[in-house]
C-alpha cells in the first residue's frame, strides 16, 4: 500500500517486479482487489482515531539552518480512501495541529490529507506563517474556502508524497529565501531527508 497500488510518484520497477513475484506465490488472483481492500481497512482505522492521533501518526519533523531562517517544520500526512471524511474534521484538526505545533515548538507545521485512490491532496493551514510557505512551496496550489468562508486549506491537486513532491517545495522556498516564521525550538529528527545543496525545482 506503501506506493498506492503501484500508482504513486515513489514507485519504482523494483515494486512492480515485487508485487508480481508476491502474487504468484501467495496465489492472489486479484491484486486490484487486494489493494483496494487494504486501502479500506487502513481508512477505516482512521475514522476512529482522535484528531490527535490523526496529527501525530505520520508526522516527521524536518530541521533547517539558513542565512534567512532557522527552525523546524513539521509535516504531518493522512493517507486514506475518502479524504471527505477527515475533511469534515477540518476545524478539530486545525485546533489540535495548532496544539501540537506550540507542544513541540515548531516553526510551522503542516497537515496534508491525501486520497490515495483519485490520487490528490489538501494542506490544512492553521495560521500566517503555514499560509506563506505554502504559497512560497506551492505555487499552483488553490486556496479553498470551507463551510465558515475562511482560507485554512490549499487544494494541491495531484502532488501526493512527502519525500518526493511536498518537502523538496518546502524546502526549495526555504532555500530561495523563506522567512516569514519566527525562529522556533531547533527539532533535530531522524526524519531530516531533504539536502539543502540540493537543487529542487
Amino acid at each position: 500500500s506503501d506506493t498506492l497500488n503501484l500508482q504513486g510518484p515513489t514507485t519504482t520497477e523494483w515494486d512492480r517486479m515485487m508485487v508480481a513475484i508476491l502474487v504468484e506465490l501467495a496465489e492472489v488472483e486479484d491484486v486490484q482487489l487486494l489493494a483496494s481492500q487494504q486501502f479500506k481497512a487502513k481508512s477505516s482505522e482512521l475514522a476512529g482515531l482522535s484528531t490527535d492521533m490523526l496529527v501525530n501518526g505520520d508526522q516527521k519533523v524536518f530541521t533547517f539552518k539558513t542565512d534567512s531562517f532557522e527552525g523546524s517544520v513539521g509535516f504531518a500526512v493522512i493517507e486514506t480512501t475518502d479524504d471527505a471524511v477527515i475533511m469534515n474534521r477540518a476545524a478539530e484538526l486545525l485546533v489540535s495541529l495548532a496544539a501540537d505545533k506550540e507542544k513541540k515548538g515548531l516553526s510551522v507545521l503542516f497537515l496534508a490529507v491525501v486520497n490515495i485512490v483519485a490520487l490528490r491532496s489538501s494542506l490544512l493551514l492553521i495560521g500566517p506563517d503555514e499560509h506563506s510557505l505554502a504559497q512560497a512551496a506551492f505555487a499552483n496550489g488553490k486556496m479553498v474556502e470551507d463551510t465558515f468562508n475562511t482560507t485554512s486549506v490549499m487544494d494541491l491537486g495531484s502532488l501526493v508524497s512527502r519525500k518526493l513532491d511536498f518537502i523538496p517545495a518546502v524546502t526549495s522556498a526555504i532555500k530561495k529565501g523563506w522567512a516569514s516564521a519566527p525562529v522556533g525550538k531547533i527539532r533535530f529528527s531522524k526524519s531530516d531527508v531533504f539536502d539543502l545543496d540540493k537543487e529542487y525545482c
